[in-house]
Formats: structure tokens, C-alpha cells, sequence
């Protein structure tokens, strides 16, 4: 299970990565192409931005979304913390291209002399396109992160969920096994001294039956053949300790079972209350059984 948690991370972090290539190295790479007579300034200058959106996609996705808002639940330094990185990012690119020639201009105007306004407002506009374009990063790995953990917790909330009826039904086995087995002894020893033959017989239907309570019954489905069977030999079994005034009226059918699977011990429930609680109120009591299969639906009425 751990390797498979393990794998499945990897996979995870692989597909974020090559996610945050094509959507920023990639189309750097086809305006690359595109501008083959542009100076080589645009060709660094979109390589150097498209990194550092990869890099603000990745420190948002991996840590700050996670750690600030998931875990921490702390707005205001995943707001202060981006801000900040974007206001760097926006700062100190103009800053390094300023110490080496200045921004990248298109060839027609490499010669050209620009006024102070035309040189202030191509800063401008390289802040507020490349910072809107970091926004949209940061709100991108905002957007995954919170799929995948919620994603996570519906996963979860399974895993908890197909837990706890393994627990439930656990104990329910735990529960039904000893007060099964101890009735079914007692019926058996008092058969012994009226009829040796039935309590062989009794004795090696009871084997039978814990044989499929404690390998078959174990596995998340059994044939349903085995569990009718099951409950065939159990009602056989408990018609030993009913008295002559309780009438018992079984009607359990083994066709149409072929290739039909089914949660084990589902009816073992009914049909053992029916026996312990049934009793003669002076007009005569009576157990009902019906288990029947009608094309792929199984009807069980007790």
C-alpha cells in the first residue's frame, strides 16, 4: 500500500510539472520561434519569465497553498507572501536587464531614441503584463491544489467508510460464531441420546457450516449456492430445539444460483432471530422462511 501511495505521488508531481512546462515554457518557446529575427534579449527575456512563472506555479502548488491555507489555515501570509514574491519577481528582472542594456525592444526600435515617458511606460507595461500573468500562476496552483484535496478527503472519507463496515461486520461475525456454535452443540448433545444417526449427521452438517463461516465468510463475497446451503443446514439444525406446538414452514431454493455472488451471512441474522424469538403465545406459533432467487435478484422473506 505504501509503494502504491508512493508511486502515486510520484505520478502526481510528474504531471504538475510537465502541466507548468507547457503552460509557460511552451508558449515562450513557439513566440521564440516565431520572432527568429527578434534580438536575442527577447529570447532570454522569455526564457527568464517563463522560469520564473514555472517557479511561483510550483512554490504555490507545493508549499505556500498547503501550508497557509490548508493545514494553517493562514490567508492573510499566503496573500502577503505572494504579493511579495510577484513585487520581486516584477523588481528585480527590470533591474537586471536595466545594469545590461536595458529591456528588450523590438528590432524596428533598437535604434531608436525613446522619450523619458515611452521608456517609464514599456517598464509599465512589462509589470503589469508579467505581473498579471504571476497572479494567474498563483491562482492556477490555487485552483489544483484545492481539487486534488478534495479529491484527497472524498478518498478518505471512502477508505474510513469501507473500514468501518469491515469493523462492523467483524464483530458481528465475532458476535454470531460462539452463540451459533454453543446452540448448535447443545442441540446436538441432547440429539445423542435419542438419535445417535441424526446427531452424526447434525454433527457433520455443523462442520460443514463452520467450515464456510470461518474460511468462506472471511472474503467480501461467497457464491450464493454456499450461503443458501449455509442457511439450509442452519435452519436443519435449529429444528432440533423447536417444540412440537411451533409450526416451521421452510422454503429455500438452490436453483437459478450459478454465477450469482453475495455478502455472506446476510440472512443469518433473520432467520436465527426467528428461532429465538418464536415462541408458543397458546395459539401456536410459527416460522416462515422463503429464500428464492428471481433472475438476479435474491428474496429472502422470514
Amino acid at each position: 500500500m505504501n509503494n502504491i501511495k508512493v508511486r502515486s505521488n510520484f505520478a502526481g508531481t510528474a504531471t504538475v510539472i510537465l502541466l507548468s512546462f507547457l503552460l509557460f515554457y511552451f508558449p515562450s518557446m513557439l513566440a521564440i520561434l516565431s520572432k527568429g529575427d527578434e534580438p536575442w534579449g527577447w529570447t532570454l527575456m522569455s526564457i527568464i519569465m517563463a522560469t520564473l512563472y514555472t517557479a511561483i506555479f510550483c512554490i504555490n502548488y507545493f508549499w505556500l497553498v498547503p501550508v497557509t491555507l490548508f493545514k494553517n489555515d493562514r490567508k492573510i501570509i499566503f496573500f502577503l507572501s505572494n504579493i511579495l514574491l510577484i513585487l520581486l519577481a516584477c523588481s528585480l528582472v527590470p533591474i537586471w536587464f536595466e545594469s545590461h542594456g536595458g529591456l528588450p525592444r523590438p528590432r524596428h526600435l533598437v535604434h531608436q531614441q525613446l522619450s523619458i515617458w515611452q521608456y517609464l511606460m514599456s517598464y509599465v507595461k512589462f509589470i503589469i503584463r508579467d505581473g498579471i500573468m504571476m497572479i494567474l500562476a498563483t491562482a492556477l496552483a490555487y485552483a489544483l491544489r484545492l481539487s486534488k484535496e478534495h479529491e484527497n478527503m472524498r478518498r478518505r472519507e471512502l477508505e474510513l467508510d469501507a473500514e468501518r463496515q469491515q469493523i462492523e461486520l467483524k464483530s458481528l461475525k465475532a458476535q454470531l460464531n460462539p452463540h451459533f456454535l454453543f446452540n448448535s452443540l447443545n442441540n446436538i448433545y441432547a440429539l445423542i441420546a435419542i438419535s445417535p444417526e441424526r446427531a452424526q449427521k447434525a454433527l457433520h452438517d455443523l462442520s460443514s457450516m463452520l467450515r464456510f463461516m470461518i474460511y468462506d465468510a472471511a472474503s467480501a463475497y461467497v457464491p450464493l449456492i454456499k450461503e443458501i446451503q449455509f442457511i439450509s443446514d442452519y435452519v436443519e439444525l435449529m429444528k432440533l430445539r423447536l417444540s412440537g406446538s411451533i409450526k416451521l414452514g421452510c422454503n429455500i431454493s438452490l436453483s437459478n444460483t450459478e454465477g450469482l455472488s453475495i455478502a455472506p451471512l446476510l440472512f443469518l441474522t433473520l432467520v436465527e432471530n426467528a428461532f429465538k424469538h418464536t415462541t408458543n403465545n397458546g395459539n401456536g406459533g410459527f416460522i416462515n422462511i422463503d429464500i428464492r432467487v428471481d433472475g438476479e435478484w435474491v428474496a429472502c422473506c422470514v
